[in-house]
């Protein structure tokens, strides 16, 4: 175990859950410098601090035992990315699962035994309330979720459309619900899920397995009251999704694109109704620090209305590895997790 640098931590990593980046890395459908240690969703224990670091992102305390997630990167405060409110792409940027180990820092994953925090993360302390499977999605899943609703200035009262009810569509529902809007309405292919996302926050849901397009669209304009839509959040991962909000959404609506995270997505969309509509399109990729904080704030304040436990389905010890990414891959639980020293 390497002793950690001025300002960075050593963890003994408790749980990690499988992302669906993870399952685009494993599957070669996205390309990660080699070699690295997948895994990026974590909730560790502090065994040892770099001098300096005496404190979590809040400013509260931190110890050796703490439990603790922190952001799904390492930044470096002061690039021009940095400076202006985009830290998640700092020029000398290091992302958890995502980095190759030949830096000579090789615990860069979680799935492992210890990961090594970098200098320049936002590391914060779980709730107590909170268990590992719980916590350790917010800091991928959830605080995306957060920068999403932020920069598309989603505000109570708005009718809103979320394309895709994986993790991140489900964190919307409550997330939108939270906010005062509504209706909260939900489309996927998968009814189980859509079933799922309305113990979640959804007001309607629509499948879109069994329905034409033009019938999908009709059937969401319905459901807004005929205008349409006032923001709607892809995070489907399909660019199939992408025309089909264009349609649903009002004049002058807002639509904001999180899930198309892989190479070769390219957007069907007319030019002239994304003029005349007078529509807007935001991209995000990760998130600010700060949305981490406010995602552990969110999942303690609302335990007791949505089931969060009921997201991570199984989890497998970190030698059954393998069966843990086959078990994810089949979508049978919305996330798995993985824990060094579990037996199943």
């Amino acid at each position: 175990m390497p002793t950690p640098e001025l300002g960075a931590a050593v963890c003994r990593v408790r749980l990690a859950t499988i992302c669906g980046s993870d399952l685009h890395t494993w599957r070669g459908r996205r390309q990660e410098p080699a070699p690295l240690v997948l895994g990026h969703e974590i909730v560790g224990e502090v065994v040892a601090l770099g001098e300096g670091l005496t404190a979590d992102a809040t400013g509260a305390p931190l110890c050796v035992g703490d439990r603790v997630t922190w952001s799904i990167m390492a930044c470096c405060g002061a690039c021009w990315n940095c400076t202006h409110g985009l830290p998640q792409k700092c020029a000398a940027l290091k992302k958890y699962g995502h980095t190759c180990c030949d830096d000579g820092v090789p615990l860069s994953g979680g799935y492992a035994e210890h990961v090594y925090l970098w200098p320049g993360t936002a590391i914060y302390r779980v709730p107590a309330a909170l268990p590992d499977e719980v916590a350790a999605p917010a800091n991928c899943a959830l605080a995306t979720v957060v920068n999403a609703f932020e920069t598309i200035e989603a505000a109570a009262g708005e009718r809103v459309l979320i394309q895709g009810a994986g993790m991140l569509g489900l964190y919307a529902a409550a997330w939108a619900k939270e906010l005062g809007m509504g209706p909260v309405i939900m489309c996927d292919v998968n009814a189980e899920r859509l079933a799922l996302a309305m113990r979640f926050g959804a007001d309607q849901v629509v499948d879109l397995s069994t329905m034409p397009a033009a019938d999908c669209v009709s059937a969401l304009r319905a459901l807004s009251g005929g205008r349409g839509v006032d923001v709607a959040i892809e995070v489907s991962g399909a660019s199939a999704a992408v025309p089909l909000a264009v349609e649903a959404l009002r004049i002058g609506g807002r639509y904001l694109v999180a899930g198309l995270v892989t190479p070769g997505n390219p957007l069907d969309i007319d030019g002239n109704t994304l003029t005349r509509k007078c529509l807007t399109l935001r991209g995000i990729h990760n998130y600010r620090p700060e949305h981490l904080g406010q995602a552990l704030r969110f999942l303690e304040t609302t335990a007791g209305r949505y089931p969060y436990a009921a997201l991570v389905g199984a989890v497998y010890p970190l030698e059954d590895l393998e069966a843990a990414f086959e078990t994810a891959e089949s979508g049978a639980y919305v996330r798995v997790g993985v824990a060094p020293g579990n037996n199943g």
